[in-house]
């Protein structure tokens, strides 16, 4: 079923598997573009300290239990289709009617009961205040209970999701703030509007929790945090890296974690499909072709990636004949506030398609034939090649050598898939 916001359904379908969720500590975080990252970093950061760690984040790029990881490894897909069969069945049985999200978090909780982690780091799928990812309650729960929420994290806010969401930072950002629990710590992304930074005050202090606003001129950063090496592109990942280390600090109060731990933990971070480099095996008998796959697909992430184009690619050849864009778009995003930073009159642009999305039945692709006159408005090169592999068949034919594929999560994963299939 779509999109349905609400924590009733997904509360009486983890009672009914016991509460797993009260289990273990977990660390929550919220955003519109980061937030991922942010949980990268935590995962990898809690791996290298030798702490148990499940991850939790959406939507997957290649199957849908890519979304669930122990100690920064994919849990085995047997285990999630054994959990999910059980849950899936819990739901008919007592017709809860969940939701497609709702199923796949009580996966996620009910995984990491069975693997019995010690923390579990969770991204909010959609807003914050209804997602079902809020059912976490704050540390601690009772005594006969060690788990609840020791910390939050409200990444980058933007503009996405307006029809649900609000229509203003404002709006977006007390959605997201739903997420800050009573009396437990709160961590933000210091570059959000002022509007943003208000609410999360606002916020804050209703529910006494300490709010950590993290900006890269602060005096006492974390960790030395800017003398870390990410392999994390763009420069908004110091951003990222700061909320994510802060969070760090505060929980090392509960667990045991060191500066190397931290350093080894920020170098060997993965967080595929965002500024990701990779020379695509996109058929078998064919060499590979080098790309830049980047899942932006809103203003905001669009803009950043605009960023990391002109200081790492454009600037790179002085003739500039321009990048190749291979594209798809969600059906009902704004394409104008996606195109406008990112397309320049000497670019091409090859309008694609991604197929249907796993668990995602209300995800859909655009028309390419029905964007076309939109993308003129920025170059006049725009080709149509409905068939991935073509379009990748095509961009190699073009005089320009730098391919960007981007637009969409769905198709850098399926992009990403093809690579996993023929190497």
């Amino acid at each position: 079923m779509p999109i349905d916001l609400g924590l009733q359904r997904v509360t009486r379908l983890l009672s009914l598997l016991g509460n797993p969720h009260f289990r273990w500590k977990s660390i929550h975080i919220a955003g519109t573009n980061g937030k991922g990252s942010i949980c990268a970093y935590l995962s990898s950061i809690l791996t290298q300290s030798k702490i148990k760690n499940g991850k939790f984040t959406s939507p997957h790029l290649i199957r849908r239990s890519d979304c669930i990881t122990i100690n920064d490894e994919y849990v085995s897909n047997a285990l999630f289709e054994e959990v999910e069969s059980k849950i899936n069945k819990l739901n008919a049985m007592n017709e809860l009617k969940c939701t497609e999200f709702e199923i796949l978090t009580c996966c996620a909780f009910e995984i990491f009961k069975i693997l019995q982690i010690e923390v579990a780091v969770i991204e909010v799928g959609l807003g914050g205040r209804l997602d079902a990812t809020n059912v976490l309650p704050p540390y601690p729960i009772r005594d006969d209970y060690n788990g609840g929420v020791i910390a939050t994290g409200i990444a980058k806010i933007g503009l996405d999701h307006e029809n649900i969401l609000g229509s203003t930072l404002r709006e977006i950002a007390t959605e997201k703030a739903g997420i800050i629990k009573e009396n437990i710590p709160c961590i933000v992304d210091g570059t959000n509007d002022n509007d943003s930074l208000q609410v999360f005050k606002e916020i804050s202090d209703l529910k006494h929790s300490k709010l950590y606003v993290m900006n890269e001129n602060d005096n006492d950063l974390p960790f030395n945090a800017k003398s870390l090496h990410s392999p994390l592109r763009g420069s908004y990942q110091l951003s990222n890296l700061l909320v994510s280390l802060k969070i760090i600090e505060l929980i090392s109060k509960i667990f045991n974690i060191t500066q190397e731990s931290v350093k080894k933990g920020v170098l060997e971070v993965k967080w595929p499909g965002r500024l990701q480099e990779l020379k695509l095996q996109y058929c078998k008998t064919k060499p590979s072709v080098r790309v830049l796959l980047d899942g932006a697909h809103n203003k905001s992430a669009t803009i950043e990636l605009s960023k990391y184009l002109a200081s790492n690619v454009r600037n790179q050849n002085e003739s500039d004949k321009g990048l190749i864009f291979i594209m798809a778009i969600t059906k009902g995003k704004k394409i104008d506030a996606l195109l406008a930073p990112l397309i320049k009159p000497q670019d091409t642009v090859i309008l694609t398609t991604f197929g249907k999305v796993d668990g995602m039945p209300w995800i859909s692709c655009c028309d390419p034939e029905s964007l076309k006159n939109e993308y003129l408005k920025y170059t006049k090169n725009v080709e149509i090649q409905k068939n991935q592999v073509d379009a990748i068949k095509f961009a190699i034919e073009k005089p320009q050598k730098n391919i960007v594929i981007c637009g969409s999560l769905y198709l850098v994963g399926d992009y990403l898939r093809m690579h996993e299939n023929n190497i």
